[in-house]
């Protein structure tokens, strides 16, 4: 009974000492969109706070237009956070206020040579570091290996053997004879993924969708080559490949009507559950200006609150922590992102050479990566190519005539907030 006393009151007198420890602990709140890693962050930060009694992270996940809101008027309300996870296109618009704090003073040359350079390039503004990420983004287009033998079609395993246009074509006309109502799905219920997933093809015939030189739109978002790109959009629905009227997104892996998944990493699961090995990627094809994927991922940042409050190297301590292996390992294993170091992709068999993802790993790694505009006008360009899809799938108008129109529309907003660089 003694001996049960006593390590009693030593389990008390411990918890005493943990309860102190906590209440004398730094608090940093990190606010993050609402999505599909919530539930892993949650984990992720519960496991963070039983580990530190120095630092105490305060999570708070909120809707994207509901985070947006708050940070719109944190600076007046007063309840900016430490910690940002938001898109990554959304740093220039918040260094531009001088809501983020650069962290070049932070990152270690051990981490730089370690992350994915797709993942710098995407922090990087104005010469700049503003965050990381746990993970990039992976994209090429899924496909099934049985169909595509049965079709006598040739399979690529690398960006360098990619189909050509007239290749993809002919594959596409091959599974509708197969049987395939519209081969190619391309997600027209998010407009956001689409502007993602059609960066590839626009850079591919030669086009973008602002000038990277000037960040203005007029003469590059109604280019020669990003015109093409959006005729072939329309030449695929005029040819009955693609479905104009698509508002669901498993037409590949559950009605199966589409052969083709122009998509990312994040219907990973979705796939490998419908179709086990016979699920795998294949790159976007070469539209003749060459063979590339798109990059770009949720990233994390430190408020510049919290360097001005003096809570710099306690943030610091969380987002290094967010960016250890096992916490980047926590959240890719859930959305199946391209991890950003190499180093935790080298202990996984799906990151390797012949593994199912490896042809992610393999385009980044080799800088084919197309990065959207890093600018504050992000939101602005993202509604013109919004608009500009919408009205091509209605079947409204000539992509040409849509696109010059946007081009201005952009540019004036663009001029008007400075947003240019002359």
């Amino acid at each position: 009974m003694k001996k049960f006393i006593s390590l009693v009151l030593a389990a008390m007198m411990l918890l005493s000492l943990v309860s102190v420890a906590s209440a004398d602990a730094t608090k940093i709140t990190v606010w993050a969109t609402d999505g599909a890693e919530t539930v892993v962050y949650t984990q992720m930060f519960e496991d963070f706070n039983a580990k530190h009694t120095d630092v105490q992270v305060d999570f708070q996940p909120f809707p994207q237009d509901e985070l947006l809101n708050k940070l719109s008027t944190s600076d007046v309300v007063g309840d900016t956070p430490e910690v940002i996870i938001i898109d990554g296109l959304q740093i220039p618009y918040y260094q531009d206020l001088d809501m983020i704090a650069c962290l070049d003073d932070y990152i270690t040359d051990e981490m730089k040579a370690d992350v994915l350079p797709s993942v710098w390039a995407e922090n990087t503004y104005d010469g700049k570091i503003y965050g990381v990420a746990q993970f990039d983004s992976g994209m090429g287009i899924w496909t099934r290996k049985s169909v595509l033998e049965q079709l006598g079609v040739r399979i690529p395993t690398t960006y360098s053997e990619a189909w050509t246009v007239e290749e993809f074509e002919e594959i596409l006309a091959k599974a509708k004879e197969a049987g395939y109502e519209y081969p190619l799905f391309v997600r027209q219920n998010k407009p956001s993924s689409m502007y993602f997933t059609w960066m590839p093809i626009v850079a591919s015939f030669g086009g973008d969708y602002l000038n990277r030189n000037t960040m203005t739109a007029s003469g590059t978002l109604d280019s020669e080559g990003t015109i093409k790109a959006f005729d072939w959009f329309k030449k695929m629905i005029d040819a009955g490949y693609i479905n104009p009227g698509c508002d669901y997104e498993d037409a590949f892996f559950g009605r199966q009507e589409a052969l083709f998944s122009l998509l990312g990493h994040w219907k990973y699961t979705d796939h490998v559950n419908a179709f086990g090995d016979d699920a795998i990627i294949v790159p976007v094809p070469d539209f003749g200006g060459g063979v590339y994927t798109c990059s770009g991922s949720t990233v994390v940042v430190m408020t510049q609150k919290a360097v001005d409050s003096g809570l710099g190297d306690p943030a610091w301590t969380v987002i290094d922590a967010i960016m250890s292996p096992e916490y980047i390992h926590m959240v890719c294993d859930v959305n199946g992102g391209v991890p950003a170091r190499s180093s935790v992709m080298d202990t996984m068999d799906r990151w390797q050479k012949g593994g199912r993802l490896y042809l992610y790993r393999e385009q980044l790694e080799s800088g084919i990566s197309y990065l959207r505009p890093i600018t504050p006008a992000h939101s602005t360009v993202y509604n013109a190519f919004t608009s500009v899809m919408t009205d091509i799938l209605a079947g409204q108008g000539e992509p040409a005539d849509l696109l010059k129109k946007a081009a201005e529309k952009v540019d004036e907003i663009i001029y008007e907030n400075g947003w240019n660089i002359e």
